[in-house]
């Protein structure tokens, strides 16, 4: 039975009745849920639509219109955005199949941020079925929308993209019902392809790639034309993301006609395109392909005569003998003569260019992102974190940008210039305890891959268009996890008050929650809230101070219990790795070129460079 005849039976069953009464288990509780069918909404050459009402507690309601296909999903194309037209009322009272990927890669790392993700997850959708099964045909959204009157222009509309590094997750990974409640917004999540299936790339256009991103802009397309029927405003569209999702937000950007026009805010959380690697050529990416090609047993080349047989290959089949290959956003231009690139050139190079969609936006991050995941790594291999695996693998991280900034064919040895630099910065001493150590590595990862990139981003874009930055630093007073003191705020921390957590029906901390974590979820909602209405987040209901970022006025908000703001000029580590450590790079090289062309000059200053040099080095540097 087809998707669409599925959704058409399901509403022959329900639609002559007026309420729906179901028993549902619920992260360890059961919650007796009475749904009344929303209103029906019809939508041009598609057909009519019919929800549900969504109900928390007994006075706080919102509706949904859920599993509502945008887009159909040919294999390794970009998406079809020609949909079959209804011929009955489609269903949209349950969740549409989850987009292929590997069960491996769904499971939390960490029992600390799978506790946070559970809480996350749908705690009121009692009355709505969940498919269990992945479909090829995972093209769906859905629709969270106040209950009351939008107004003479409609609400204002954020569009979640799920996080997952772009090979798992899922729009049901947050339960948006708080913010949509509290802040009087339309909330809409969207899932689009992952992995193999939504970013494998043959460099050519038999697969040019980026398809997942596709799907995103289609799911865009979709709502700017039909959120109009729900009551949203299609003037109004912020897209919402973390991690992967905030990356694709910020490629939204910079795709050209691909998304233009269909958003007007973007709103990035822990990550955005600028991060190391989120980027790459398909150059990068071929030896994966021999080594797919190699597994299902598929000839490499001509690449039509590979997709063909990859195409054939079962679904889940695929998935379950997939190598380990890290899928992700490929520079596709030039891939393909009958439709347009996604990503023309690397992030960096396009925002510096100027060439991207302006609009405002709101980014930020945690104060130790990917520090569970880090220590979970630690933990299995068995190991301490010393000084000397600090160094280690500092070098690497030293040797390799050298590689990547070196023009020569030559291989330059001064890299212990950087490393030094490195050591002294993040203060990594012979003698350091291993939880300083730990501690000192967690800085060094973060600033290295989130700060500097965050705020590289915000001097790029901020003389265009309002730029707001903010510095996550609390974590829930509420106990349902145990952390070592020195932990700050990790990963999807935040997640917990940007949603409304200490607001949901959730049994097991319905009456714990601690007042503090109900103030800051109630500030933090308001000023995402606001940001999508108004593009300011301090525009109404809030007292705080919170200006725009600027070249001249480089200042960001910590959000914690005071929500004080800093500058950049506060804190060594920006400068650091967004000026400073570029120039060490570059004089690394120049020292190495100088020695090839003179041999005969300083020939030991590779590998004997004495630490005063560096020192000396470091201060030309942070005073030029």
């Amino acid at each position: 039975m087809s998707t669409t005849n599925r959704h058409i039976f399901r509403a022959q069953s329900i639609v002559s009745a007026k309420w729906i009464f179901i028993i549902a288990p619920l992260l360890g509780q059961c919650a007796f849920v009475c749904c009344l069918e929303a209103p029906t909404v019809h939508l041009p050459n598609q057909g009519a639509i019919v929800g549900m009402y969504m109900k928390m507690f007994r006075t706080q309601n919102i509706k949904a219109y859920l599993g509502i296909q945008y887009a159909k999903a040919p294999r390794f194309a970009p998406p079809e955005i020609k949909v079959n037209k209804w011929n009955m009322i489609y269903n949209a009272t349950s969740y549409g199949p989850k987009c292929w990927q590997r069960q491996k890669d769904t499971r939390p790392t960490d029992k600390q941020t799978s506790t946070i993700q559970e809480l996350l997850m749908t705690s009121t959708t009692g009355g709505t079925s969940f498919h269990d099964g992945y479909d090829e045909e995972c093209l769906y959204l859905n629709i969270f929308i106040p209950d009351g009157s939008p107004g003479l222009t409609g609400y204002a509309v954020m569009v979640w993209f799920h996080g997952g590094d772009f090979s798992s997750g899922s729009p049901t990974d947050i339960d948006p019902f708080q913010m949509v409640f509290k802040q009087k917004v339309i909330v809409i999540t969207v899932s689009y392809r992952l992995s193999i299936m939504g970013f494998l790339s043959s460099g050519d256009a038999e697969a040019p790639g980026n398809f997942g991103l596709m799907d995103q802009s289609a799911a865009l397309l979709w709502i700017r034309k039909n959120i109009a029927h729900f009551g949203g405003d299609s003037k109004k569209i912020t897209i919402i993301g973390i991690g992967a999702g905030a990356v694709s937000a910020g490629l939204h950007l910079t795709s050209g006609d691909w998304s233009r026009n269909s958003f007007h805010r973007v709103i990035m959380m822990s990550g955005n395109p600028l991060t190391e690697d989120t980027v790459r050529t398909f150059d990068a990416f071929s030896p994966h392909l021999d080594l797919i090609a190699n597994v299902f047993g598929c000839n490499r080349k001509p690449t039509s005569m590979l997709m063909q047989c990859l195409k054939r290959v079962d679904a889940k089949r695929l998935m379950d003998n997939l190598p380990d290959v890290e899928f992700g956003p490929l520079i596709d231009k030039g891939f393909s003569n009958s439709s347009k690139g996604f990503i023309d050139d690397f992030p960096v190079a396009l925002f510096r260019s100027g060439n991207y969609h302006k609009v405002p936006i709101m980014m930020g991050m945690t104060d130790m992102e990917d520090v569970l995941q880090i220590l979970d790594d630690e933990e299995r291999e068995g190991t301490e974190m010393t000084a000397e695996d600090f160094e280690t693998f500092a070098s690497k991280v030293a040797m390799n940008d050298i590689q990547k900034n070196n023009q020569s064919d030559l291989w330059c040895t001064d890299y212990p210039i950087v490393l030094d630099s490195i050591n002294l910065m993040y203060k990594n001493e012979e003698e350091a305890n291993q939880e300083t150590v730990l501690n000192n590595f967690i800085s060094f990862h973060t600033d290295r891959v989130y700060l500097a990139p965050l705020f590289l981003l915000a001097n790029l874009v901020s003389t265009e268009e309002d730029v707001y930055v903010y510095y996550f630093n609390i974590r829930p007073k509420t106990e349902f996890y145990t952390l070592p003191s020195w932990i700050s705020v990790p990963k999807y921390f935040d997640q917990i008050f940007i949603w409304g957590v200490p607001y949901m029906n959730n049994q097991m901390f319905i009456n714990r929650w601690n007042a503090t974590d109900k103030k800051i979820a109630e500030m933090v909602m308001t000023l995402w809230a606001n940001f999508a209405k108004t593009s300011n987040p301090t525009a109404s209901n809030v007292y705080i101070k919170w200006n725009s970022y600027n070249i001249n006025n480089q200042s960001y908000l910590v959000i914690n219990e005071d929500f004080n703001v800093r500058t950049v000029a506060e804190n060594q580590k920006i400068n650091f790795w967004n000026d400073y450590y570029p120039k060490l790079i570059d004089f690394a090289i120049e020292c190495c070129a100088s020695r090839n062309n003179a041999k005969t000059y300083l020939p030991s200053i590779g590998f004997n460079l004495p630490f005063i040099t560096t020192i000396y080095i470091l201060h030309k540097v942070f005073i030029v």
